[in-house]
């Protein structure tokens, strides 16, 4: 592999880094919605529970129980993992980047000593 062949993917990683970037915004917006809508519910659910005197002991357990309470959980989590998975992504995108920096160093270094 030559050095212009690896600045050519440098330059492709770089852009594939951006909209990683890019997707986290929209990845963050969507866990902290999903977060924000699941609690609104939960907290009415549990606000029906207590007026209907169902026993503290068991409401949290009955409320998040609830198909639709239940649901919004499980959208909740799934954003949350997105989310972090996309942190995850950007993390290796940054070490292709180092890797092929450290490679295209390497190679300079190797065209100058011929």
């Amino acid at each position: 592999m030559n050095p212009q062949a690896v600045l050519e993917l440098l330059d492709e990683k770089q852009r594939e880094l951006s909209c990683l970037n890019d997707d986290l915004i929209i990845k963050a917006e969507e866990k902290a919605k999903t977060e924000g809508k699941y609690r609104k519910e939960l907290r009415k659910e549990l606000l029906i529970l207590r007026q209907e005197k169902v026993p503290t002991t068991i409401i949290n357990d009955l409320a998040k129980g609830k198909n639709e309470i239940a649901l919004l959980r499980y959208k909740r989590d799934l954003a949350e993992s997105n989310y972090y998975i996309c942190i995850s992504s950007i993390e290796n995108k940054r070490l292709e980047i180092e890797v092929l920096r450290s490679k295209l160093t390497w190679l300079r270094a190797e065209y100058q000593s011929y």
